[in-house]
């Protein structure tokens, strides 16, 4: 019996927002660099753009196995500094 094939759809897009967060202190609100798991995000729908991207065909066995969107805080990722500018004067 023939498996049949599975494949992925992969977008880009971008979107504007506002996230906003209740402090206790002028302080802590000064050292916030990024929204809490506490602010409420909210979306402005009217610039919600997608861009193709790419379609993969997926192994049968993992292809129930991507993760639903929204379901992560896109705050929480690991940041970098990847490379440094090295612009001289003379």
């Amino acid at each position: 019996m023939t498996i049949p094939k599975k494949f992925e759809k992969f977008w880009s897009g971008g979107v504007s927002f506002n996230a906003i967060e209740t402090f206790p202190t002028l302080d802590a609100a000064v050292k916030a660099s990024v929204p809490s798991n506490a602010a409420k995000i909210i979306i402005d729908e009217k610039t919600l753009s997608y861009d193709f991207k790419r379609i993969k065909e997926v192994d049968n066995q993992n292809a129930d196995a991507l993760s639903t969107p929204g379901e992560t805080d896109p705050g929480k990722g690991k940041r970098e500094k990847v490379s440094e500018r090295k612009d001289q004067q003379t």
